[in-house]
């Protein structure tokens, strides 16, 4: 058993970057020890759906599937320069949180490109499930939490109401500065959850 300080990493995917916020601590002290952006596509690779949706149907599949290649591999290399870092300060990683989103999950790309809020829907999705394959790629044990229930999840850890985890959030980020918003708070709550 290692004696190194336990880190998790949780993440709240967009279309095209994440945040990730690392946490050490146990019970309800935490601390952050990094915050980064990862961009894990540009150009062509962002939107995925709505470009399938403009393409000739026999190419839209590949399509698809060579954006989720190269958003892998994208989020693979600045994924792994982030663990390396965090192990070269002496952290062993536990777990990488990357939430679940709210809806259904369409189930056929023909299904997806009929209807615009689909697009949206699926590629909220796509790239979740993207980073969730870097981390898996980079060797960290990937934990999935549904979003909308991170901060009842926590506040009912810590014993306390919503309102009363949003002042201990909202301290927390007027002692580390910016970027402190929405997309951090939410990854925290993620990585925190995983903490012992």
């Amino acid at each position: 058993m290692s004696d190194a300080p336990i880190a998790v990493i949780g993440f709240r995917p967009h279309t095209y970057w994440t945040p990730a916020v690392v946490a050490t601590g146990a019970g309800d002290e935490v601390e952050v020890i990094e915050r980064r952006k990862l961009t894990f596509a540009t150009g062509g690779e962002r939107n995925v759906f709505h470009h399938a949706a403009e393409a000739p149907p026999a190419e839209a599949p590949a399509l698809v599937e060579r954006v989720r290649a190269a958003t892998t591999a994208n989020a693979v290399a600045d994924l792994a320069g982030l663990v390396a870092d965090l192990q070269n300060a002496g952290f062993d990683i536990a777990a990488a949180v990357v939430p679940t989103g709210a809806g259904r999950r369409p189930e056929t790309l023909e299904e997806i490109v009929r209807v615009h809020a689909l697009m949206h829907a699926a590629e909220g999705h796509f790239y979740r499930d993207v980073v969730a394959a870097a981390c898996e790629t980079v060797g960290l044990p990937v934990v999935r939490t549904p979003e909308r229930e991170l901060a009842a999840r926590m506040a009912a850890r810590l014993g306390i109401d919503q309102p009363a985890l949003d002042e201990r959030l909202k301290a927390m980020g007027a002692r580390l500065g910016p970027p402190w918003s929405q997309d951090q708070k939410l990854a925290l709550l993620a990585a925190w959850l995983e903490l012992p």
